[in-house]
Protein backbone atom coordinates (compact mmCIF):
# COMPACT_ATOMS: atom_id res chain seq x y z
CA UNK A 1 0.00 0.00 0.00
CA UNK A 2 1.26 3.14 -1.29
CA UNK A 3 0.52 5.50 2.11
CA UNK A 4 1.05 3.27 5.16
CA UNK A 5 0.75 4.79 9.13
CA UNK A 6 1.65 3.10 12.73
CA UNK A 7 -0.26 4.30 15.25
CA UNK A 8 1.13 3.71 19.50
CA UNK A 9 -1.02 3.33 21.46
CA UNK A 10 -1.70 2.13 25.02
CA UNK A 11 -2.06 -1.41 25.15
CA UNK A 12 -2.94 -1.62 29.23
CA UNK A 13 -5.35 1.29 29.90
CA UNK A 14 -8.14 0.01 27.67
CA UNK A 15 -10.07 3.50 28.33
CA UNK A 16 -7.15 5.33 27.28
CA UNK A 17 -6.79 3.14 23.95
CA UNK A 18 -10.39 3.42 23.41
CA UNK A 19 -9.98 7.60 23.41
CA UNK A 20 -6.78 7.45 21.17
CA UNK A 21 -8.17 5.32 18.65
CA UNK A 22 -11.35 7.34 18.16
CA UNK A 23 -8.80 10.41 17.80
CA UNK A 24 -6.76 9.00 15.36
CA UNK A 25 -9.77 7.64 12.98
CA UNK A 26 -11.48 11.11 13.41
CA UNK A 27 -8.59 12.99 12.26
CA UNK A 28 -8.08 10.18 9.08
CA UNK A 29 -8.26 11.70 5.51
CA UNK A 30 -8.27 8.75 3.00
CA UNK A 31 -9.12 8.16 -0.38
CA UNK A 32 -9.99 5.05 -0.95
CA UNK A 33 -9.76 1.62 0.92
CA UNK A 34 -8.55 1.76 3.98
CA UNK A 35 -6.74 -1.17 5.45
CA UNK A 36 -6.22 -2.50 9.37
CA UNK A 37 -3.35 -4.77 10.26
CA UNK A 38 -4.36 -6.64 13.45
CA UNK A 39 -1.59 -9.86 12.95
CA UNK A 40 0.26 -8.65 15.76
CA UNK A 41 -0.46 -6.67 19.11
CA UNK A 42 -3.16 -7.45 22.21
CA UNK A 43 -6.35 -9.26 21.58
CA UNK A 44 -7.81 -5.85 22.90
CA UNK A 45 -5.84 -3.98 20.35
CA UNK A 46 -7.30 -5.89 18.09
CA UNK A 47 -10.83 -5.54 19.21
CA UNK A 48 -10.69 -2.21 19.69
CA UNK A 49 -9.05 -0.96 16.50
CA UNK A 50 -12.03 -3.35 14.69
CA UNK A 51 -14.37 -1.70 16.78
CA UNK A 52 -13.58 2.08 15.78
CA UNK A 53 -13.03 0.92 11.79
CA UNK A 54 -16.30 -0.25 11.74
CA UNK A 55 -17.44 2.75 13.14
CA UNK A 56 -15.36 5.11 10.97
CA UNK A 57 -17.06 3.32 8.14
CA UNK A 58 -20.64 3.94 9.01
CA UNK A 59 -19.26 7.41 9.61
CA UNK A 60 -18.10 8.44 6.45
CA UNK A 61 -19.28 5.17 3.90
CA UNK A 62 -15.50 4.28 3.32
CA UNK A 63 -14.45 1.33 2.07
CA UNK A 64 -12.56 -1.00 4.95
CA UNK A 65 -10.96 -4.19 5.25
CA UNK A 66 -9.55 -5.81 8.54
CA UNK A 67 -6.73 -8.24 7.59
CA UNK A 68 -4.13 -10.62 9.08
CA UNK A 69 -1.04 -12.03 7.63
CA UNK A 70 -0.62 -16.07 7.26
CA UNK A 71 2.94 -16.53 7.53
CA UNK A 72 2.60 -20.22 5.56
CA UNK A 73 1.10 -18.74 2.54
CA UNK A 74 2.82 -14.91 2.62
CA UNK A 75 -0.51 -13.63 2.02
CA UNK A 76 -3.22 -11.36 3.77
CA UNK A 77 -6.13 -13.00 5.04
CA UNK A 78 -9.26 -10.70 4.94
CA UNK A 79 -11.06 -11.44 8.02
CA UNK A 80 -13.48 -8.45 8.17
CA UNK A 81 -16.46 -6.69 6.76
CA UNK A 82 -15.74 -10.29 4.29
CA UNK A 83 -13.93 -13.47 5.01
CA UNK A 84 -11.34 -14.05 2.28
CA UNK A 85 -8.47 -16.48 2.60
CA UNK A 86 -5.12 -14.91 0.61
CA UNK A 87 -7.04 -11.33 -0.09
CA UNK A 88 -3.65 -9.85 -1.10
CA UNK A 89 -0.35 -10.88 -1.59
CA UNK A 90 2.56 -9.67 0.63
CA UNK A 91 5.86 -8.00 -0.67
CA UNK A 92 8.63 -9.48 0.71
CA UNK A 93 10.53 -7.52 2.90
CA UNK A 94 14.08 -7.11 3.90
CA UNK A 95 15.68 -7.99 7.40
CA UNK A 96 16.17 -3.95 7.72
CA UNK A 97 12.18 -4.02 6.90
CA UNK A 98 11.14 -6.80 8.80
CA UNK A 99 12.88 -5.90 12.07
CA UNK A 100 11.65 -2.39 11.52
CA UNK A 101 7.83 -3.61 12.13
CA UNK A 102 9.02 -4.98 15.23
CA UNK A 103 10.41 -1.64 16.29
CA UNK A 104 14.20 -3.19 16.13
CA UNK A 105 17.05 -1.92 14.17
CA UNK A 106 20.49 -3.45 13.19
CA UNK A 107 23.16 -1.29 15.09
CA UNK A 108 25.07 0.75 12.10
CA UNK A 109 28.42 -1.56 10.51
CA UNK A 110 27.30 -4.19 13.07
CA UNK A 111 27.91 -7.45 12.09
CA UNK A 112 29.40 -9.70 8.93
CA UNK A 113 27.08 -9.59 5.73
CA UNK A 114 26.24 -13.56 4.73
CA UNK A 115 27.13 -12.99 0.96
CA UNK A 116 30.19 -11.96 1.61
CA UNK A 117 31.62 -15.00 3.74
CA UNK A 118 30.05 -16.52 1.15
CA UNK A 119 33.85 -16.61 -0.39
CA UNK A 120 35.07 -18.38 2.88
CA UNK A 121 32.62 -21.66 3.07
CA UNK A 122 35.80 -23.64 1.88
CA UNK A 123 37.84 -22.35 4.85
CA UNK A 124 35.56 -22.24 7.21
CA UNK A 125 34.08 -25.88 6.57
CA UNK A 126 38.09 -26.86 7.03
CA UNK A 127 37.49 -25.39 10.58
CA UNK A 128 34.43 -27.42 11.25
CA UNK A 129 36.53 -30.71 9.91
CA UNK A 130 39.80 -29.55 12.01
CA UNK A 131 37.20 -28.51 15.24
CA UNK A 132 37.41 -31.74 17.41
CA UNK A 133 41.04 -32.46 16.82
CA UNK A 134 42.11 -28.93 17.49
CA UNK A 135 39.94 -28.65 21.17
CA UNK A 136 41.55 -31.62 22.12
CA UNK A 137 45.31 -29.95 21.04
CA UNK A 138 43.98 -27.13 23.37
CA UNK A 139 42.78 -28.53 25.97
CA UNK A 140 43.39 -26.70 29.13
CA UNK A 141 46.08 -24.46 27.73
CA UNK A 142 45.49 -20.75 27.33
CA UNK A 143 46.91 -17.86 24.97
CA UNK A 144 49.99 -15.91 26.66
CA UNK A 145 51.72 -13.05 25.60
CA UNK A 146 55.47 -13.33 26.34
CA UNK A 147 56.82 -10.19 24.40
CA UNK A 148 54.42 -8.74 22.36
CA UNK A 149 57.19 -6.84 21.20
CA UNK A 150 59.48 -9.57 20.10
CA UNK A 151 58.28 -13.32 20.63
CA UNK A 152 53.80 -12.75 20.02
CA UNK A 153 52.01 -15.68 21.85
CA UNK A 154 52.69 -18.65 22.85
CA UNK A 155 50.30 -21.30 24.61
CA UNK A 156 50.36 -21.59 28.14
CA UNK A 157 50.68 -25.70 29.26
CA UNK A 158 53.46 -26.84 26.98
CA UNK A 159 56.46 -25.83 25.04
CA UNK A 160 54.96 -26.71 21.40
CA UNK A 161 52.31 -25.28 19.17
CA UNK A 162 51.34 -28.14 17.89
CA UNK A 163 50.54 -28.58 14.11
CA UNK A 164 46.78 -28.97 14.40
CA UNK A 165 46.38 -25.11 16.00
CA UNK A 166 49.08 -23.80 13.22
CA UNK A 167 46.61 -24.91 10.96
CA UNK A 168 43.29 -23.30 12.94
CA UNK A 169 45.16 -20.11 13.17
CA UNK A 170 46.16 -20.18 9.06
CA UNK A 171 42.09 -20.83 8.52
CA UNK A 172 41.47 -17.90 11.23
CA UNK A 173 43.33 -15.45 8.83
CA UNK A 174 41.92 -17.12 5.69
CA UNK A 175 38.18 -15.90 6.73
CA UNK A 176 39.22 -12.79 7.89
CA UNK A 177 39.64 -13.05 11.91
CA UNK A 178 42.92 -12.08 11.65
CA UNK A 179 45.91 -10.92 9.43
CA UNK A 180 49.18 -10.95 9.20
CA UNK A 181 50.01 -14.39 10.95
CA UNK A 182 53.24 -15.24 11.71
CA UNK A 183 54.34 -18.16 13.07
CA UNK A 184 58.10 -18.86 14.60
CA UNK A 185 58.40 -22.12 16.58
CA UNK A 186 56.23 -22.32 19.10
CA UNK A 187 55.65 -18.62 19.43
CA UNK A 188 53.08 -16.75 16.86
CA UNK A 189 52.21 -13.08 16.11
CA UNK A 190 48.97 -11.37 14.19
CA UNK A 191 46.91 -8.23 13.79
CA UNK A 192 42.93 -8.43 14.78
CA UNK A 193 40.90 -8.22 11.91
CA UNK A 194 37.28 -9.09 13.21
CA UNK A 195 38.56 -11.09 16.54
CA UNK A 196 40.86 -10.09 18.85
CA UNK A 197 41.68 -13.21 20.05
CA UNK A 198 42.08 -15.88 17.82
CA UNK A 199 41.35 -18.84 20.16
CA UNK A 200 38.20 -17.51 20.99
CA UNK A 201 37.27 -17.50 16.98
CA UNK A 202 38.49 -21.22 16.84
CA UNK A 203 36.17 -22.11 19.53
CA UNK A 204 33.12 -21.15 18.91
CA UNK A 205 33.12 -17.80 16.84
CA UNK A 206 33.89 -19.79 13.20
CA UNK A 207 30.03 -21.53 13.64
CA UNK A 208 28.64 -18.21 13.23
CA UNK A 209 30.59 -17.50 10.58
CA UNK A 210 30.32 -20.59 9.25
CA UNK A 211 26.27 -20.78 9.14
CA UNK A 212 26.26 -17.34 7.23
CA UNK A 213 28.53 -18.73 4.43
CA UNK A 214 26.10 -22.06 4.21
CA UNK A 215 23.53 -20.19 3.78
CA UNK A 216 24.86 -17.83 1.46
CA UNK A 217 26.55 -20.41 -0.40
CA UNK A 218 22.80 -22.46 -1.35
CA UNK A 219 21.07 -18.62 -1.99
CA UNK A 220 19.04 -18.85 -4.79
CA UNK A 221 17.76 -15.29 -4.10
CA UNK A 222 15.57 -15.52 -1.30
CA UNK A 223 17.57 -14.61 1.08
CA UNK A 224 16.52 -10.68 1.83
CA UNK A 225 19.88 -9.57 4.25
CA UNK A 226 21.62 -11.85 6.70
CA UNK A 227 24.59 -11.33 9.33
CA UNK A 228 26.80 -12.85 11.76
CA UNK A 229 27.43 -11.65 14.97
CA UNK A 230 25.32 -9.17 14.65
CA UNK A 231 23.61 -6.51 17.59
CA UNK A 232 20.19 -5.22 17.32
CA UNK A 233 18.66 -2.43 19.02
CA UNK A 234 15.43 -3.57 20.67
CA UNK A 235 12.82 -1.16 20.83
CA UNK A 236 15.16 1.82 22.06
CA UNK A 237 18.39 3.06 21.65
CA UNK A 238 21.24 0.98 24.08
CA UNK A 239 18.45 -1.71 24.45
CA UNK A 240 20.46 -4.38 22.23
CA UNK A 241 20.74 -8.00 21.94
CA UNK A 242 23.72 -9.95 19.32
CA UNK A 243 22.38 -12.21 17.62
CA UNK A 244 24.88 -15.04 16.74
CA UNK A 245 23.11 -15.22 13.04
CA UNK A 246 20.44 -13.25 11.83
CA UNK A 247 18.70 -13.22 8.29
CA UNK A 248 15.59 -12.71 6.58
CA UNK A 249 14.06 -15.14 4.03
CA UNK A 250 10.46 -15.13 2.61
CA UNK A 251 9.63 -12.42 5.03
CA UNK A 252 10.61 -15.06 8.27
CA UNK A 253 13.50 -13.92 10.32
CA UNK A 254 15.95 -16.32 10.95
CA UNK A 255 18.21 -16.31 14.26
CA UNK A 256 21.18 -19.34 14.89
CA UNK A 257 22.74 -19.49 18.20
CA UNK A 258 25.80 -20.74 18.07
CA UNK A 259 27.55 -22.79 21.19
CA UNK A 260 30.45 -24.66 21.47
CA UNK A 261 29.37 -26.52 25.23
CA UNK A 262 29.93 -29.89 26.89
CA UNK A 263 26.24 -29.93 26.76
CA UNK A 264 23.31 -27.88 26.14
CA UNK A 265 21.28 -26.55 28.83
CA UNK A 266 17.69 -25.88 29.08
CA UNK A 267 18.97 -22.29 30.36
CA UNK A 268 19.95 -22.31 26.66
CA UNK A 269 16.93 -23.33 24.63
CA UNK A 270 15.00 -20.61 26.97
CA UNK A 271 17.22 -18.05 26.13
CA UNK A 272 16.90 -18.33 22.24
CA UNK A 273 12.70 -18.23 22.74
CA UNK A 274 13.31 -15.54 24.24
CA UNK A 275 15.39 -13.85 22.25
CA UNK A 276 12.86 -14.64 19.31
CA UNK A 277 10.19 -13.76 20.99
CA UNK A 278 11.67 -10.09 21.80
CA UNK A 279 12.47 -10.03 18.42
CA UNK A 280 10.08 -10.80 16.15
CA UNK A 281 7.32 -13.28 17.79
CA UNK A 282 7.69 -17.26 16.78
CA UNK A 283 5.11 -17.45 13.58
CA UNK A 284 7.42 -15.39 12.12
CA UNK A 285 10.90 -16.61 12.99
CA UNK A 286 12.53 -19.91 12.70
CA UNK A 287 15.03 -20.36 15.47
CA UNK A 288 18.07 -22.88 16.54
CA UNK A 289 21.04 -23.63 18.06
CA UNK A 290 24.31 -25.10 16.39
CA UNK A 291 26.09 -26.84 18.63
CA UNK A 292 28.23 -29.67 19.47
CA UNK A 293 27.34 -31.70 22.38
CA UNK A 294 25.38 -34.44 22.49
CA UNK A 295 22.22 -33.78 23.28
CA UNK A 296 19.66 -35.50 25.82
CA UNK A 297 16.01 -37.04 24.33
CA UNK A 298 14.25 -35.20 27.00
CA UNK A 299 16.27 -32.00 26.06
CA UNK A 300 15.20 -33.10 22.60
CA UNK A 301 11.55 -33.04 23.35
CA UNK A 302 11.70 -29.87 25.37
CA UNK A 303 13.08 -28.08 22.28
CA UNK A 304 10.99 -29.55 19.80
CA UNK A 305 8.17 -28.03 22.30
CA UNK A 306 9.40 -24.48 22.31
CA UNK A 307 9.87 -24.61 18.91
CA UNK A 308 13.82 -24.64 18.81
CA UNK A 309 15.79 -26.66 16.38
CA UNK A 310 18.91 -28.30 16.84
CA UNK A 311 21.77 -28.69 14.94
CA UNK A 312 25.36 -30.51 15.62
CA UNK A 313 27.98 -28.68 13.74
CA UNK A 314 30.17 -31.66 13.97
CA UNK A 315 27.26 -34.54 12.74
CA UNK A 316 26.69 -36.05 9.66
CA UNK A 317 24.93 -33.89 7.64
CA UNK A 318 25.12 -30.58 9.48
CA UNK A 319 25.07 -28.66 6.70
CA UNK A 320 21.92 -30.38 4.85
CA UNK A 321 20.07 -30.26 7.72
CA UNK A 322 20.88 -26.57 8.78
CA UNK A 323 19.07 -25.44 5.16
CA UNK A 324 16.72 -27.49 5.38
CA UNK A 325 15.09 -25.45 8.55
CA UNK A 326 16.70 -22.32 7.49
CA UNK A 327 14.66 -22.19 4.18
CA UNK A 328 11.58 -23.89 5.50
Amino acid sequence: TPKQMTWRVDARHTEKMESALKEKFARLKADGLVLFHMTSGTKSMALQGLAQLALYHNRTGKPISAVVMDPRSQCFDAVFPKAVNNAMGCSVLSLTEILQVHGSWRQHHSGRDMQSLRKMYAPLNALRALHKPLMQAVKGRRICSKDEAIDGYFLHGGSDLPKVVQEGLSLAQDVGAIQRLNIHGAYFSFQPACCYDPFAYLRNTWMEDWVASVLAKHDNGQWRGGFSSVKVNIKEEGDYQEFDFLGARNNHLVYWSCKNTQAVSPAQLFEIDALRDEVGGRDFHVAGLVHTAKVEHGLQQKAKRLGVNLVRVTGHHAEEKLLQISCQ
